[in-house]
């Protein structure tokens, strides 16, 4: 190594894409925001994707463990994805749930079975999170704790601590009242006493449009 291999910290920053964890309430329009994304293209874990039925975002159907295993090796190893800058997962709370009912079928033990699914997905959101060159927009179901605090849901306890500590932006999308504009559905980009939510940036207002190429423009200028 020598001096002149150093680069400028941003390079690397920028380099590694805008990495979203998004959550909100159901009926709130998570899943059609991927439409916003550039170049995108959607893991759908989910059952239904009638929000999207006007959408042409190439999308793989993934209801099972194979089906979650086969998207991810093209999309790690094939040069057909590199040409794709934004993977959106719908939604990582029912990934979670495809490996924790796989792993009951296999596993006695109830702290086994939920130490199995996070030895299961939580290789794969560290090395999206890691992945250079392309943003993240990942899905998840709401979950509202004792006393009312929200956050996005991951069955167990080991994701609930791992995955928001590591991601860059978790967005709240909610409606809100926006000073000027009444009630709109919006990104809640800051954290509140009552959500998690959080940019590390500090380039979001407390509330965005919900259009997640406008983020991450914010975030990567």
């Amino acid at each position: 190594m020598q001096a002149s291999d150093l680069r400028p910290a941003k390079d690397f920053a920028r380099k590694f894409g805008c990495k979203a964890i998004v959550y909100g309430p159901a009926g709130t329009g998570k899943t059609p925001i991927i439409n916003s994304a550039p170049n995108p293209v959607l893991l759908a874990t989910e059952p239904g994707l009638l929000s999207m039925r006007n959408s042409t975002v190439p999308t793989w159907i993934a209801p099972n463990k194979d089906k979650i295993d086969e998207f991810f090796k093209w999309f790690e190893h094939s040069a057909e994805a590199k040409k794709f800058d934004t993977l959106a997962i719908d939604s990582v709370s029912q990934m979670c749930e495809i490996a924790l009912n796989d792993a009951k079928k296999r596993i006695k033990h109830g702290l086994k079975i939920y130490g199995d699914m996070a030895e299961y997905v939580g290789p794969y959101l560290d090395r999206l999170y890691f992945m250079p060159e392309k943003h993240m927009y990942l899905i998840c179901k709401e979950e509202v704790q004792e006393g009312g605090y929200r956050r996005p849901y991951y069955p167990g306890k080991q994701l609930a601590i791992q995955v928001p500590h590591r991601y860059d932006c978790i967005l709240r999308v909610a409606k809100a009242q926006i000073s000027n504009m009444g009630e709109v559905t919006a990104f809640q980009c800051n954290g509140t006493y009552d959500v998690m939510a959080r940019n590390r940036t500090g380039d979001l207002a407390d509330f965005e449009p919900p259009h997640f190429g406008e983020i991450i423009k914010k975030v990567m200028q």
